[in-house]
């Protein structure tokens, strides 16, 4: 397996001179949908597609409630999941209270499995320079430029 990256020319919003920076971002692949999930799994497991329905929305329903309680869920060498949630920080300890709170969130833990996995993934390089002008607003502000087309560099 290997993760795809493309070269962006950078314009940040935010540094007064303007500068041009080169920065290397993925691209993205297709998003599996959750039929297909649940196809590949009928076929290497050998299960009747209803059974492997069964056993999914049983997993998401043991994840969802545990995760409501604040428990953490382990899966195994996949990894864990965890609520938590991002707030303000505050100068004075009375202050620091629910109202502080601005996102709330699961986190995940990757485990054995996937640290493995990114550990012996190679990188490569798959198309031209594309313009990304960012405004410094956290938008993203404007994106455009052309991808002239996709290469792999063989010197990545």
């Amino acid at each position: 397996m290997s993760i795809k990256y493309k070269v962006v020319k950078q314009v940040f919003g935010f540094d007064k001179t303007g500068e041009t920076k080169y920065v290397v971002k993925p691209v993205a692949g297709e998003t599996l949908t959750f039929d297909k999930v649940r196809t590949q799994v009928v076929q290497i497991c050998g299960a009747h597609r209803g059974v492997v329905n069964q056993v999914i929305d049983g997993l998401i329903d043991v994840m969802v409630n545990n995760l409501d309680m604040g428990h953490g869920v382990q899966l195994g060498e996949f990894g864990t999941l965890r609520p938590g949630i991002r707030a303000k920080a505050q100068d004075d300890e009375k202050a620091a209270d629910v109202g502080t709170v601005y996102r709330r969130r699961i986190n995940f833990v990757p485990g054995k499995m996937l640290k493995n996995l990114l550990r012996d993934v190679g990188i490569t390089r798959m198309a031209a320079i594309d313009v990304d002008y960012t405004d410094g607003s956290g938008t993203g502000g404007k994106t455009g430029g052309s991808n002239g087309g996709t290469y792999i560099d063989p010197n990545a």
